[in-house]
């Protein structure tokens, strides 16, 4: 088994973006895959506060129509950098 990222890496908050989805509906896409998540469990993760467990990491690449292998999650010195 695979444990590292394979592919092109797209950052969470960038695809979103490009996307137009807000925080709001991306929750609410979440949520669709089971998992509950607060909105400012999101922007956090996005702006590097915080690391997203592995199920919810899941729910939101699925939310977003991508495998979890192709998202990563950006460290707080790349996102202030």
């Amino acid at each position: 088994m695979i444990n590292e990222p394979v592919g092109p890496q797209i950052r969470i908050r960038d695809f979103r973006e490009g996307l137009g989805l807000s925080v709001a509906a991306l929750v609410e896409r979440i949520a669709e895959q089971g998992v509950e998540v607060h909105p400012d469990t999101i922007r956090n993760v996005e702006l590097g506060h915080k690391k997203a467990s592995r199920p919810l990491m899941t729910a939101w690449s699925k939310a977003l129509g991508l495998t979890p292998l192709n998202v990563w999650q950006p460290d707080r010195e790349a996102v202030s950098a």
